[in-house]
């Protein structure tokens, strides 16, 4: 759950290491979505980047911004994350459903 006036869940411990994850999210006030992975439990949760073969340069993880409810897969191989919106939900908290795909 992101409170409301707030950007940032706590971080959640899905039990194992996984390829991806698969965030379910509610409607929200306008807002990117952003997956961060941390390496141990408590420990400070930090961006993913990826690299494509077609281009040059690294790519980070994050949604573009949306206000409508939608399900997203992000790659993360991680057991350990969290979730931070790019702006705070004004109107209320929003809870999101997280699960992991393809264990390791």
């Amino acid at each position: 759950t992101v409170a409301i006036a707030g950007t940032t869940s706590s971080e959640m411990d899905l039990g194992r290491e996984y390829e991806f994850v698969q965030v379910y999210n509610p409607a929200l006030d306008s807002a990117t979505i952003t997956a961060k992975v941390s390496r141990v439990n408590g420990d400070t949760a930090v961006q993913v980047y990826a690299f494509d073969d077609d281009a040059t340069g690294d790519f980070v993880h994050t949604t573009t911004a949306r206000a409508t409810a939608g399900m997203n897969i992000f790659r993360v191989l991680a057991q350990f994350i969290t979730l931070v919106l790019g702006a705070a939900q004004s109107s209320a908290a929003r809870t999101f459903y997280i699960r992991g795909v393809n264990p390791l």
